[in-house]
């Protein structure tokens, strides 16, 4: 902004009309709004800087607060909002506004990873140079990924996010205001093949029935999977893989799987 009154305060100098010194500056994207103000401002004050504003002074984000909490939030990022208001003795909407609308910042949440033990981190490390001999990139094409899933079936909720606006909580039905939970909710068990040339149907294991070799076998592999591997792979070249579930890595499935797959991955690779 600065810039631009410096360029319109030299054509002041050589004399020029407000309208003059916008057609040579408007090429330069300086607005007509601009060329005016800064005019008043020398006719006024003798100066391109702002006039002194009237109101009451800014104290609770003052650039030396802003200069400290930005030090604070260098040194530990993690610090809450509400900790560094008490801190420094102002408000909590005061400080989001320092950290949101002054330093620019967003708040993120921390992320829940799966930590390894020595021993997985080890084993994993194995199996993927095993892998990695065995298969080729070309393979990837051949590879067919398996998972079973538990799909919980209740109302989905989130404790933190979920608000129901109401003048008192009396005036809610009790259906909307409130979620039911159960010690042994309902839930569904699903299996599911994929490859890169497509998908083999779910199948939905009844309620109640414990995936153990017998079934994962007669049910899973003997009527869902075999019966519809070739829609995918006409020539039979197609590597199995699952994981390392006790029904999977059970000797008998391993034996079913040696017996019936051209290829797969065993529960050791």
């Amino acid at each position: 902004m600065n810039s631009d009154r410096l360029i319109v305060q030299k054509y002041v100098q050589r004399g020029l009309t407000g309208g003059q010194i916008f057609r040579h500056v408007k090429q330069l994207r300086i607005t007509r709004n601009c060329v005016y103000r800064t005019i008043s401002l020398l006719r006024d004050t003798g100066s391109i800087q702002d006039r002194p504003r009237s109101g009451r002074p800014r104290t609770r984000r003052s650039k030396e607060r802003i200069t400290r909490i930005r030090e604070k939030i260098r040194r530990n990022p993690a610090r809450s909002a509400r900790k560094l208001a008490i801190g420094e003795h102002i408000d909590n909407r005061s400080m989001r506004r320092i950290l949101q609308i002054d330093l620019g910042l967003k708040p993120y949440k921390k992320r829940k990873l799966h930590e390894l033990s020595e021993k997985q981190t080890v084993a994993r490390l194995k199996r993927c140079k095993t892998l990695l001999v065995q298969h080729d990139s070309d393979d990837i094409r051949k590879i067919v990924f398996s998972d079973e899933k538990l799909f919980i079936v209740e109302q989905k909720y989130n404790r933190q996010n979920d608000r129901i606006y109401s003048l008192s909580i009396e005036d809610i039905p009790e259906n909307i205001r409130t979620v039911q939970r159960f010690q042994n909710p309902r839930s569904t068990m699903v299996w599911s093949a994929v490859s890169y040339n497509g998908k083999i149907p779910l199948k939905f294991v009844e309620q109640g029935v414990k995936i153990n070799a017998k079934h994962y076998q007669n049910e899973i592999l003997t009527s869902t999977l075999m019966p519809n591997i070739s829609t995918l792979y006409s020539d039979n070249q197609w590597i199995f893989q699952q994981d390392s579930a006790p029904a999977h890595k059970a000797k008998s499935t391993q034996q079913w799987l040696v017996e019936s797959c051209p290829d797969f991955i065993s529960s050791e690779e």
